[in-house]
């Protein structure tokens, strides 16, 4: 399988030996939802249209690699500490030895002065290999439906950006009668550091499946 010319520029900056790449242990499946600059992204069904945000429903089974990075540190420090974990996880350190194909959006989450950073696991992938012992890396699988509200924005994102838009966003989903079943807000990244332009970002927050799903745009 060829490398993604994103994943090597991406490696390349972030000083890694090698880009991972889907190896024969990933069995085919359907093709993918959502292709971003040629990497898998999550598939979901946008129910609700609203001015200034979107309300997704992300099917039950998706597996994510995340790792929790303590604080309080700098924003960057964290964030590239936390990426880097999960990318060596997807270029081998498992208890298989197996390389996983990237994949976006890279997700951050923050909770006091730790943050959260996720990678999501391509479709083709039944179970991911279990993370080393070593790696400061688990797995997680949903077993239900998520629904999130979202907001999408251009340019570097920041945890500014996490905290500000995402209170804005609950701020709106509040006034709209919209029940957030979570606090925090997630920060999805989808371009690599060396993309300076057409960038795209996300900040979701995870709702109660809208009552209705009237006006809904069906598959995205």
């Amino acid at each position: 399988m060829r490398v993604l010319p994103v994943a090597l520029a991406a490696a390349a900056v972030l000083g890694a030996a090698a880009v991972p790449v889907s190896d024969k242990s990933e069995a085919p499946g359907k093709p993918p939802c959502h292709l971003h600059f040629g990497l898998e992204s999550p598939c979901f069904e946008m129910v609700k249209k609203a001015v200034g945000y979107e309300i997704r429903k992300y099917p039950a089974g998706e597996w994510w690699s995340t790792t929790s990075v303590a604080g309080p540190a700098d924003w960057k420090d964290q964030t590239k500490e936390g990426f880097m974990r999960n990318f060596k996880y997807i270029g081998g350190d498992n208890e298989a030895g197996q390389k996983i194909q990237m994949s976006t959006p890279v997700a951050t989450s923050r909770s006091g002065d730790s943050l959260s950073v996720s990678f999501f696991m391509p479709s083709a992938l039944s179970t991911p290999p279990v993370p080393s012992n070593a790696s400061g890396v688990s797995l997680m699988h949903t077993k239900t439906d998520r629904y999130f509200a979202v907001v999408q924005f251009g340019g570097f994102a920041s945890g500014d950006d996490l905290d500000k838009r995402g209170d804005q966003l609950k701020a709106e989903l509040s006034q709209d009668g919209v029940l957030v079943l979570d606090r925090r807000s997630w920060l999805a990244q989808y371009d690599p550091p060396f993309n300076p332009i057409f960038r795209h970002n996300e900040v979701w927050v995870p709702v109660a499946p809208p009552t209705s799903e009237e006006g809904a745009d069906g598959q995205q």
